[in-house]
């Protein structure tokens, strides 16, 4: 017992009231007493050392560090879907127009494929009771569209038409495309555009040069106001064709007017509007 207790005086520089602080219960303020405690030799200190890392072996180890949770990774943005662009409100003279971005792309429009008067059944542009009213359609975002400056960027229906009677491999045609997959009511938040839609874009796209983006409209319905005015609702959509997958999916809703034909007018001016300002 008494070579033990030499041991330990030697360890500690013959302070046993240093052995006493350095026990069990305070290994671990180790470092603080060693700043109020007279410096010993380096012998001594070796040993006291070694008497500190065997002490806190015996409680556990050494202290553990509290360390930050690690943030949990956040999941990468959705794909944004399809927008929805009702009766814009009036914009301020410096704002730029909700779809501006197109007016500088080069964009393949597609003629109307459906038409319909107030509550009646959609008319399709290819049939022969359709093709006059989709016309009238035609014509109005074609001259609109012209008045902004946009037939040397874009082409125009006139043009999309010629182009696609040299697609010789499917023969489609722009004014029947398959749009039943593009129904919001069956499809509200689905940007992925499904066969055959995506092929025929894509094989008409191929004949205008440096082309990819698609106007397509897709619906015009003429309604008669409480007042026996007209409106006309246009649905259209902006589609990246080669990519296959819808980029803006508004409906315009035009001003009213005394006749059919002004509403289709003051709509497709109405759309234009949220491209290029007049």
């Amino acid at each position: 017992m008494e070579s033990v207790r030499s041991a330990v005086r030697l360890a500690v520089g013959h302070r046993p009231r240093q052995v006493a602080a350095v026990n069990l219960r305070r290994g671990r303020d180790y470092l603080a007493t060693m700043r109020t405690r007279p410096r010993s030799s380096p012998r001594h200190s070796a040993a006291l050392i070694a008497a500190i890392a065997l002490l806190l072996s015996a409680c556990g180890g050494a202290p553990k560090v509290a360390t930050a949770p690690t943030p949990a990774v956040q999941p990468a943005d959705t794909l944004r879907t399809v927008q929805q662009v009702v009766t814009p409100p009036a914009m301020a003279n410096n704002a730029p127009p909700p779809l501006g971005e197109f007016a500088s792309r080069k964009v393949v429009v597609f003629p109307l494929q459906k038409y319909a008067v107030g509550d009646s059944g959609w008319i399709n542009a290819s049939s022969s009771t359709g093709r006059p009213r989709a016309a009238q359609v035609d014509s109005a975002l074609t001259a609109v569209l012209r008045e902004r400056g946009l037939d040397g960027t874009w082409s125009l229906a006139p043009n999309t038409s010629r182009v696609a009677q040299r697609e010789v491999m499917n023969r489609t045609d722009p004014r029947n495309v398959s749009t039943a997959g593009l129904m919001p009511g069956k499809r509200p938040n689905d940007i992925d555009l499904r066969e055959p839609l995506a092929s025929q874009l894509r094989a008409i796209i191929a004949m205008v040069p440096d082309s990819r983006l698609v106007l397509l409209p897709l619906e015009v319905r003429v309604r008669a106001t409480p007042t026996g005015q007209k409106q006309a609702t246009l649905r259209i959509a902006f589609l990246d064709g080669r990519m296959a997958t819808v980029l803006s999916f508004p409906d315009v809703v035009g001003p009213t007017a005394a006749d059919e034909r002004s509403a289709v007018t003051g709509v497709a001016a109405k759309f234009a509007d949220l491209v290029v300002k007049p």
